[in-house]
């Protein structure tokens, strides 16, 4: 009998952490693109300018209403005039300036949180608008925040109680075999799709280093605890040709006998058997071509 972890494993995809088109709110022609792909950008810096016609008007309306505002204030704290007409001149001033600082940030638009620019969708002189001809969200640059990453899997529906959110989670990718990733359960979908009986989970795994990137397939192994049974070298277990059956040689009085075995977990050279085997008794590990039951062995120590 053996101690081992008993571990789940899945499949998924990396995911970035953020991901996002970035555009304006309002159709217009791109001045000036500061950013290529590839770029790291930090949160607030100056991505793209667009033409600024349309912003110099609203600046002239903003500059012209405080203004106003401010000459009305002045006399009404003189009593030249009703505060009904200063509270008009007020709502006209926070309007130009809402109508203005709407337009300075579809002017100026810059990085909602530090990524990397993946995609560039459109150039210097190209008019953006709200509804582009190949459909979709509309945007100028793709930005994803990739110093973290995500794994979302599916999990079926006898698992559901043994996931829980903060579980370490290891990680393992094609494009650094001998590299171990550690990340946790951050989401746990408290609903079951009635169509697959399956929920979702989300690994988030820290990405510092930027070597998980989007698109990548992924494994996930989630430890849930310990488990204790009779584990033996895949070695000692011979599959019957052109069946579901498993079987090894016990040795036992000196005689090999072949037991038909149900195996459980397989572990990195290891195999659970569920049962056919008791503890304690000799399993063959190697050479069971020449054995045949009721063959005669010897053990050697």
């Amino acid at each position: 009998m053996k101690n081992y972890d008993v571990i789940l494993e899945y499949a998924g995809t990396v995911e970035p952490y953020q991901k996002a088109r970035i555009g304006a709110q309002m159709s217009g022609t791109i001045e000036k693109i500061y950013v290529k792909e590839g770029d790291f950008v930090k949160e607030g810096q100056l991505l793209v300018q667009m033409n600024t016609q349309q912003l110099t008007q609203a600046k002239i309306q903003f500059e012209l209403a405080e203004s106003d505002y401010k000459r009305m204030k002045s006399l009404f704290e003189t009593g030249s005039i009703p505060e009904q007409q200063l509270e008009r001149a007020k709502a006209n001033y926070e309007s130009a300036k809402a109508s203005y600082e709407l337009m300075l940030s579809n002017t100026q638009i810059r990085a909602p949180f530090d990524g990397i620019v993946t995609e560039k969708l459109m150039n210097e002189g190209e008019v953006f608008t709200l509804v582009p001809a190949g459909g979709g969200s509309p945007g100028i640059i793709t930005l994803m925040r990739m110093d973290m990453v995500k794994i979302k899997l599916s999990i079926a529906e006898k698992d559901f109680p043994l996931i829980k959110l903060n579980q370490p989670a290891e990680v393992y990718v094609d494009a650094y075999p001998d590299k171990v990733f550690i990340g946790k359960v951050a989401q746990k979908n408290p609903a079951l799709s009635s169509v697959s009986r399956t929920f979702t989970a989300e690994i988030e795994v820290p990405n510092p280093g930027l070597l998980l990137r989007p698109g990548m397939f992924a494994r996930v192994k989630i430890k849930i605890g310990q488990g204790r049974g009779i584990i033996v070298p895949e070695s000692a277990i011979v599959p019957l040709p052109g069946s579901n059956v498993n079987y090894v040689f016990v040795v036992k009085n000196e005689t090999a006998n072949r037991r038909n075995v149900i195996l459980g977990k397989k572990f990195d050279g290891e195999v659970e058997i569920l049962n056919g085997v008791n503890e304690g008794e000799f399993v063959v590990l190697s050479g069971q071509a020449k054995l045949a039951d009721g063959t005669k062995v010897k053990i050697v120590e």
